[in-house]
């Protein structure tokens, strides 16, 4: 057999871990019933006027998909505010962070992150030979900016800065007045080279008026990189459809490392139509508001803390109320048909993520978690 003359930084990557499917589970248990509130997907499903363009779109489905994306980035920079040569799209918006390290980064280029940041982050830049300095999350679970600041200084070899806000999958975020100075000062270090990815995958859940939209920050300093999804509120995560908002300068060459038709036919189509589906995006919200007031008041009936959100999910700590870690916790909803998201990867072994559903699948939830409970 050959040898493989595999990067030390490939051999050591350990890949990122996708929460349980529904049909792993009834196969693996033997269930009849199974509600997953796991990966933060729309319990109401895809859009309608997505769906309906899609199907439209089939037709063509033997022709290549346009390959710069001409209508749906006019229509995203439309919406945000800023240039259509700012937009660049992608098959979720993890391939805008593997396109931007691709077009900047050489490996011994380093990054900063929180503890607890968004596991495609640190995954991403390592297989570009980018090592990743984590700093230590705040008590409270919120990234520690001035303690962030401090690490992107004391090392030349900075050359990024991951920043969801708010974070997945803590929930928890940064205001305002946190981000600014962090921003300014950030901006100012090694002649503004360093680039701050600011991933708000959740923006429009977000009801924090301390929270400005990110385009705020993106107008106002040249080293900020906007990541936004279409898998959220418009419920196209099968899909595969994100972009970046990121400076022409930068851009240019985001766009020169990206590959032909990154983005099929079906994901134009659908989400240039999701963007108009406004009604869809209401009932989203709406939804998600009385989901997390019911989830929020069981899990406190129930005696599990759990962190203050502004996403369509909560970070809940298990093992003070039960003894039990989050894996142990979530083996234990498993077997009864409930599919939520262990967390020990992100050094948060005491805690699992349950995402907002329907009523009627977060009174599923909220029963199961009981019964798991109630056999302590």
């Amino acid at each position: 057999m050959t040898a493989l003359n595999v990067p030390p930084f490939i051999r050591e990557l350990r890949p990122y871990v996708a929460g349980k499917s529904i049909e792993e589970t009834i196969r693996e248990y033997g269930l009849k019933k199974v509600v997953k509130l796991a990966s933060n997907e729309n319990p109401l499903g895809p859009s309608p006027k997505a769906v309906a363009a899609m199907r439209k779109a089939m037709r063509s489905l033997a022709l290549y998909p346009d390959p710069m994306g001409y209508r749906l980035r006019h229509a995203i920079a439309k919406k945000e505010g800023v240039a259509f040569e700012e937009i660049v799209l992608g098959n979720g918006s993890n391939e805008i962070m593997e396109l931007s390290f691709h077009a900047l980064s050489v490996p011994g280029d380093r990054m900063v992150a929180g503890v607890g940041v968004f596991a495609a982050f640190p995954i991403s830049a390592k297989i570009h030979g980018i090592e990743t300095t984590f700093v230590p999350m705040t008590a409270d679970c919120r990234f520690d900016l001035p303690a962030m600041l401090q690490a992107v200084k004391a090392d030349p070899k900075v050359k990024w800065v991951a920043l969801p806000n708010p974070n997945n999958p803590t929930g928890t975020y940064n205001v305002d007045s946190e981000l600014l100075p962090f921003l300014t000062e950030v901006s100012k270090i090694r002649a503004g080279s360093v680039q701050v990815f600011l991933d708000y995958a959740y923006w429009e859940y977000v009801t924090n008026k301390e929270m400005s939209d990110p385009v705020l920050w993106f107008k106002k300093f040249p080293n900020v990189i906007v990541l936004k999804t279409f898998s959220k509120i418009y419920g196209l995560g099968g899909l595969r459809l994100g972009y970046g908002i990121i400076h022409t300068e930068l851009s240019q060459y985001v766009q020169k490392v990206r590959l032909p038709f990154n983005v099929s036919s079906l994901a134009l189509e659908g989400g240039l139509a999701a963007l108009t589906d406004r009604n869809f995006v209401k009932r989203t919200l709406a939804l998600n508001s009385i989901g997390m007031k019911q989830m929020a008041k069981a899990l406190q009936t129930l005696g599990l803390s759990f962190l203050p959100s502004q996403g369509n999910f909560f970070l809940v700590d298990v093992q003070k109320r039960s003894g039990l870690s989050g894996q142990d916790f979530f083996t234990r909803c498993l077997k009864k048909g409930l599919i939520v998201r262990p967390v020990t990867n992100y050094g948060l072994p005491e805690y699992i993520r349950i995402t907002i559903g329907t009523a009627a699948q977060n009174r599923f939830a909220i029963r199961v978690m009981k019964q798991v409970l109630n056999e302590q």
